[in-house]
């Protein structure tokens, strides 16, 4: 081996949830472990967000007494919004605010990436920063082929007995991979754009609009108006003294309205129930990102020669109201990290030696929750009312049932009643409606 090349155990491309997931249980084991992240540090390319911790708090229990999780989420709400108009259904429990506290937390994801990564090189794994992977190394032919390590930019190799692709949705790396050893997935991949920012308030203002006691926190999903013409929808999250506030769309719908993503955003940032939150606030941060969102029909084969796929790489979100892809990709990582482990025992790192990914993975809660929602996408797409139409209706049919007049109630709900359904067949929302189950 020339001084150039480095071998190790398991290389781990991405030092995001995923991959650090695996390198944590890997290199308690005793393996070398090495993480490689084109970032300047691990979460550098991230903001805010929703963290589900029910994996993370089999990996380090109680974990949020040490990591720098920002709120608890006690309280959840899923608006409706028409142009002027809201509908919200607000909703959250006292116990969400004890321990476990619903496994839901905010967090702000470079300071609790940094942490993760942390945990996972006191135990052992080698973190390499700022530092781009060109591709993985392959060798061998036909059926036979198989990744035997990295290309780091600058020349430098990094050789391992498997190499762990986690670097995010749309990865390079891992997409050419997956094709170079005939894992690539029965349907080309599906993405989201992401569009975030982070507003700086007071805790104490946080507080007081989100109706919140010190420490706990809100989660609200927004649902119509600005993404009439949009697969997508936004969201706010409140952190200690920042909130989080974005919105997600599929780039098809993005490309297909014309529309450009800071426009919808502004517009969001400016309707009368989402401005009120926001008033006087600082902007500190905003950001973009790709998620995957094809859903179970666009995953691809989990595990190669010498490879296996993880976390967002491998399509692992949940696109539905839940929103969960973080606890997948924590989750994917222990399950790859199993495997790596059995295939070692039995010095075959094979796709056969490997495959116990592949069914730790099909018997989870994770694919259960993907098959689930396999229709999600093809209906958001084949019924756009229900994410534009459909919530303007609602909202506008209460505000009209309630706006006093001198009218009679009879008559006043007659009106609300004929302006709901001016235009709408009976017999399509009813379908539609049907066919909106399968979203809940």
């Amino acid at each position: 081996m020339s001084d150039e090349q480095v071998k190790v155990d398991v290389l781990v491309v991405g030092a995001g949830p995923a991959g650090i997931s695996a390198a944590l249980c890997l290199a308690r084991r005793g393996l070398e472990v090495v993480v490689v992240e084109r970032g300047e540090s691990a979460g550098a390319k991230n903001m805010g967000g929703l963290l589900y911790g029910t994996v993370l708090n089999q990996l380090i229990p109680n974990f949020h007494e040490q990591a720098p999780v920002e709120r608890a989420v006690t309280r959840r709400r899923i608006v409706f919004l028409g142009p002027e108009r809201q509908l919200a259904l607000d909703f959250g429990s006292e116990a969400w605010g004890r321990a476990p506290f619903n496994h839901t937390w905010t967090v702000h994801r470079p300071a609790f990436d940094r942490w993760f990564a942390g945990q996972a090189e006191a135990a052992g794994a080698g973190l390499v920063e700022g530092t781009v992977v060109e591709r993985v190394l392959l060798e061998g032919e036909g059926a036979a082929r198989r990744a035997v390590g990295v290309q780091l930019r600058g020349e430098e190799q990094f050789r391992a007995d498997v190499v762990l692709l986690a670097d995010g949705a749309h990865g390079l790396v891992s997409q050419a991979a997956c094709r170079e050893l005939g894992m690539a997935g029965p349907k080309p991949q599906h993405f989201a754009l992401g569009v975030k920012e982070t507003i700086g308030l007071p805790a104490g203002v946080i507080e007081d609009r989100f109706g919140l006691e010190p420490g706990q926190g809100a989660a609200i999903d927004f649902i119509g108006a600005p993404f009439e013409n949009l697969i997508g929808g936004g969201f706010i999250y409140t952190q200690q003294e920042t909130v989080s506030l974005g919105f997600a769309g599929r780039l098809e719908s993005l490309q297909k309205a014309g529309l450009e993503p800071g426009d919808v955003l502004e517009r969001f940032k400016q309707h009368p129930e989402v401005r009120r939150y926001l008033r006087g606030g600082e902007l500190l941060e905003y950001s973009a990102h790709m998620i995957p969102e094809g859903g179970i029909d666009c995953l691809p084969q989990f595990a190669g020669n010498g490879a296996l796929v993880l976390g967002d790489a491998a399509g692992l979100v949940n696109m539905s109201l839940y929103k969960e892809g973080t606890n997948h990709a924590m989750f994917s990582g222990t399950q790859a990290a199993e495997a790596v482990l059995e295939a070692r025992e039995r010095g075959d790192f094979s796709r056969a030696g490997l495959a116990s990914y592949e069914r730790r993975m099909a018997g989870s809660a994770a694919l259960a929750d993907l098959r689930k929602y396999r229709e999600l996408p093809q209906i958001l797409e084949s019924t756009p009312e229900l994410l534009g139409l459909y919530p303007d209706r609602v909202s506008r049919l209460l505000v009209d049932y309630f706006t006093v007049t001198e009218d009679s109630k009879a008559d006043v709900q007659k009106r609300a009643l004929r302006e709901f359904f001016q235009g709408l067949s009976k017999l399509k929302l009813v379908r539609d409606l049907l066919r909106a189950r399968k979203l809940l």
